[in-house]
């Protein structure tokens, strides 16, 4: 568990860093960042989680492509679906119940940042599930010689 967790702890502090930049009036507190490293223990968790679902192994007789491509949508649905429970989740605690922190969170949405999230969760998922095959199909002494001699 601990490679996913490394991988997307490192990219979701990143992700933060990155709206950080884009919102001149706040801060990337330490907040951001644990709540960063807590995103990233459940989308592995998730990650390990979606590997035992009996379709997720669909193609593994297929192409090293689309082996990745189907395993990047599951973990890209997964994750998206993970990203909006956190928001509503979210939204429920700050005020009076679910329904009224939802809707306030709905009327408040703010799209270029959903969209700068999915696209880094896109990023993200695509290359963990790139390496992850790589790494099974070549084994890590390869793929270690390739990135690092």
């Amino acid at each position: 568990m601990l490679p996913p967790v490394v991988y997307f702890g490192i990219g979701f502090n990143a992700l933060v860093l990155t709206i950080d930049g884009l919102s001149p009036d706040k801060g990337a507190t330490p907040i951001s960042h644990l709540t960063a490293c807590v995103g990233a223990l459940l989308v592995a968790k998730a990650v390990i989680g979606a590997e035992m679902l009996p379709f997720f192994n669909r193609f593994n007789g297929r192409s090293r492509f689309v082996l990745i491509l189907w395993k990047s949508f599951l973990y890209y649905i997964l994750t998206t679906v993970l990203h909006v429970a956190e928001r509503a989740f979210s939204a429920s605690r700050s005020s009076e119940g679910f329904d009224a922190g939802v809707a306030a969170d709905v009327q408040a949405f703010d799209w270029s940042h959903f969209g700068v999230v999915q696209m880094w969760l896109a990023i993200l998922v695509f290359t963990y599930t790139s390496l992850m095959v790589f790494v099974r199909d070549l084994g890590h002494e390869s793929v270690y010689d390739a990135y690092f001699r």
